[in-house]
């Protein structure tokens, strides 16, 4: 075979390969369907809806916090009973609790922070101690974790009592005095 004639197969080859891509092209499209539609779709979030409460009745996003007054440095943390208050879940999902400090309290006798202590115990639970320096720390975080109950259930509520108590090296002179001080309690919706 001829250089000429091999270059006249090849072209021809060419020419019809093209045309079977086009012809198939074309015979693909003419076998489609004309699109069909699910219209007017949404796409919702569960609600996540954590509130407080300080009676075990009327719940809100915010309520008054308490006075911790008479503590005693190095001594037993205070209220003897602790305060109570009740978690409660009003959303949809099962929540992470979480728990940070969203303000800076005022200090004037400059006590050290990390050696304060905040106890929260769940009723018919272990006491977690978080330090109130590390809390202030958490905000930007969401907060530290709050191990019991390690969820808390859609509808559900859960009592919590809550202390404070202070190393005795956390400061010196004969008083001190801790204010603005906003626990904030946060709900993180469980993915599994």
């Amino acid at each position: 075979m001829k250089k000429h004639d091999i270059k006249m197969l090849s072209r021809s080859l060419g020419i019809m390969l093209a045309v079977l891509v086009i012809a198939g092209g074309v015979t693909y499209a003419a076998l489609q369907s004309q699109p069909i539609k699910l219209t007017g779709n949404t796409i919702e979030t569960a609600t996540a809806n954590l509130q407080v409460s300080t009676d075990g009745t009327n719940f809100a996003t915010s309520l008054a916090g308490f006075d911790f007054a008479n503590l005693v440095p190095g001594g037993a943390a205070v209220p003897t009973g602790g305060y109570t208050f009740t978690l409660k879940n009003g959303g949809a999902v099962n929540l992470n609790l979480k728990l940070a400090v969203s303000s800076t309290p005022s200090n004037p006798s400059n006590v050290d922070l990390s050696k304060v202590n905040v106890i929260l115990t769940p009723s018919l639970g272990t006491p977690q101690t978080f330090n109130l320096q590390a809390l202030m720390n958490a905000e930007t975080t969401g907060g530290v974790a709050i191990t019991a109950p390690s969820q808390l259930f859609a509808g559900t509520r859960q009592l919590f009592t809550i202390q404070v108590s202070m190393a005795i090296d956390a400061l010196s002179g004969s008083s001190a005095n801790l204010g603005n001080i906003d626990f904030a309690f946060t709900g993180v919706a469980v993915t599994s």
